[in-house]
């Protein structure tokens, strides 16, 4: 062999090697255009870095359908893992869809995607090799079904009942479990809610609306 078919060949290796030693690095967002959720404003960033200089903690500062950056690159790196759309960017393009994501600590990512297309409903479910709470994985199973129109409008009727109102974040302080996170985006109308373990934390109303979204895929 060619000595400079032998190097290609050792840093093609080494490039593929590090991929399977942290296959996280093939996922993490290279910059905040890859977000897949909006950013806190500049105004809240520069409240929490006066409050840090100044040792007020806990520096804390909640605004509705924002996440942190650490939270973002957190949820983002996994549903670019599961070959998922950035929703929120579809604002005003005429999308109807419905996404909830399961992030467990020590279990596998997975999510579910409900869209109305060209007057189907057609159901998404991905599952990625990962772990929720660590690095992301390769996708393992990616499914696709069409469901009935009857089982879409009762799904949105009852997001529709209180879902717009739930604040996106969770109020409790959480260090384990599993992050539920339910995004819905209706033409120029978007949300997303956040909880941990919110059927064992005091959001069994809101982990209804999440199963709703499981059983509608499911035709449950």
């Amino acid at each position: 062999m060619k000595p400079r078919n032998l190097a290609y060949v050792i840093i093609s290796v080494l490039f593929v090697g590090c991929g399977i030693i942290n296959p996280e690095l093939r996922y993490t967002p290279k910059s905040s255009d890859e977000f897949y959720f909006p950013q806190l404003s500049e105004e809240v960033k520069l409240k929490q870095a006066e409050c840090m200089r100044l040792e007020n903690f806990p520096c804390v500062f909640k605004q509705n359908d924002t996440l942190s950056d650490f939270v973002n690159e957190w949820y983002s790196t996994h549903l670019k893992s599961l070959k998922e759309p950035i929703l929120y960017k579809q604002i005003r393009q005429d999308k109807k869809v419905v996404r909830f994501t399961h992030l467990g600590t020590w279990s596998r990512p997975y999510s579910y995607r409900i869209e109305k297309i060209d007057g189907k409903i057609i159901g998404t479910f991905n599952k990625t090799k990962g772990l929720g709470g660590y690095n992301a994985g390769r996708r393992i199973k990616n499914e696709e079904k069409e469901i009935k129109i009857e089982d879409w409008n009762l799904m949105i009727a009852k997001i529709d009942s209180n879902f717009w109102n739930i604040p996106t974040h969770d109020p409790n302080m959480i260090l384990d479990g599993e992050e539920w996170i339910l995004e819905v985006l209706i033409n120029d109308k978007y949300h997303v809610v956040s909880r941990n373990s919110p059927d064992n934390y005091g959001g069994e109303k809101y982990a209804e609306l999440c199963k709703t979204v499981i059983n509608t895929y499911n035709n449950e």
